[in-house]
């Protein structure tokens, strides 16, 4: 399947309600079980959660930096919308390894205590031409988060 350059959008219904998806977008030891697909490891968060605050998550594969994640809040709308910049920074910056894009949440009430996740990741030519294998992964890669991240909220979840 072909990942289109302007913008993936990937819809989740979550066993946990906004308030606490909401959360999870912003609490490092929440992110932490969710934030990159299963194939990284995290090794370090920092999360500033204020608009204009950064976000940066460190990973590995195998024991092996393979960079890191790194945004801006532009939006926090507790616990319905959230928006920031998110750059997919490769091990070595310095030659061009920052891909800036943008991502959108928009999270609803869903039932009974559960919440429908939105998420729009916009921005994605400049990412396809620069790291085109990030690029290929990108709606697989938050498919596999959401799945993660519904785990983690999950009130009944053992994680």
């Amino acid at each position: 399947m072909s990942v289109p350059d302007v913008a993936v959008q990937v819809e989740k219904i979550l066993h946990a309600p906004p308030d606490r998806v909401f959360r999870a977008f912003l609490e490092p030891e929440l992110m932490r079980q969710w934030i990159a697909p299963d194939d990284l490891d995290i090794d370090r968060i920092s999360v500033d959660p204020r608009v204009d605050g950064l976000v940066e998550v460190w990973h590995s594969r195998d024991g092996k930096s393979t960079g890191k994640f790194e945004g801006r809040f532009v939006t926090i709308d507790p616990p319905r919308r959230l928006v920031y910049r998110w750059a997919f920074v490769g091990t070595e910056p310095e030659k061009g390894e920052f891909f800036d894009t943008l991502v959108k949440v928009e999270l609803r009430p869903w039932g009974d205590g559960q919440t429908q996740v939105t998420v729009v990741h916009e921005r994605l030519a400049e990412l396809r031409r620069g790291a085109p294998h990030v690029h290929a992964r990108l709606l697989a890669g938050w498919e596999n988060c959401l799945d993660k991240l519904d785990r983690a909220v999950h009130p009944t979840s053992r994680s």
